[in-house]
């Protein structure tokens, strides 16, 4: 893409993401209208579904912002010294909620104790891990999630594998690239926009580490990120 093209991307959608945050706000501002606190209490009240209706368009906005980081190598890193168990923690609270939205999946984890800290953006790693969970949740119906860590002699390695579709051979190398996807029904509600997956590969190169995947269609996926020591 055109230097040109990403430089419109990143204003657009950092226009997007400020201009949904504003009304966001604005939305969490009617429940503190006192005339309002019956209202809003209602379980079918409009002012429930204008909140549920802006979640995915403000997740949406914030996944085309990072794209757009990415392209015009705009991603900064916090890094400090992080405790690899406590963003698991979170991740895994997370995905505990993931898997809850999903019927009859189940959430797995092998992972090694006393891992050292490590130099890392926590939030940007933990985004990172989230991408591959959810795309795992997705794209697996039946059976399960495992996420496993693992220490290495030069690094962490982290793990997301599944037991979900598995992606055709013919289709691999597209998994990395942007808005490229191995669905071949265009209508299917699972088609996103095809950046997750770039977007990860942006966050752990930033970090020197490395992503691959193994994967056969019909047998699952696992997808790997290492975060060096």
């Amino acid at each position: 893409m055109s230097d040109k093209y990403n430089y419109f991307l990143y204003h657009m959608s950092s226009k997007m993401r400020k201009d949904l945050a504003f009304a966001q706000s604005k939305v969490r501002d009617l429940y503190k209208i006192e005339e309002l606190e019956d209202y809003v209490d209602l379980k079918d009240s409009p002012i429930e579904h204008v909140v549920a209706a802006l979640a995915p368009v403000v997740e949406d906005a914030s996944l085309l912002y990072d794209y757009a980081l990415t392209v015009n190598n705009k991603m900064e890193l916090n890094l400090e010294e992080v405790d690899i168990s406590a963003i698991l923690d979170g991740v895994l609270m997370v995905a505990d909620q993931m898997i809850e939205n999903s019927f009859g999946l189940t959430l797995e984890e092998e992972i090694d104790k006393n891992l050292p800290t490590i130099e890392a953006d926590a939030e940007r790693l933990s985004q990172a891990l989230l991408h591959y969970i959810h795309n795992a949740v997705k794209f697996t119906e039946k059976g399960g999630i495992t996420l496993r860590v693992k220490r290495e002699p030069n690094n962490i390695l982290f793990e997301v594998s599944d037991t979900g579709i598995g992606i055709p051979e013919e289709k691999q190398e597209l998994v990395f690239e942007a808005f490229e996807t191995i669905l071949d029904d265009k209508s299917d509600p699972r088609l996103g926009f095809g950046l997750g997956l770039k977007i990860v590969e942006h966050i752990i190169n930033l970090h020197d580490g490395e992503t691959w995947f193994e994967s056969k269609e019909g047998a699952g996926s696992s997808f790997f990120f290492t975060i060096p020591i």
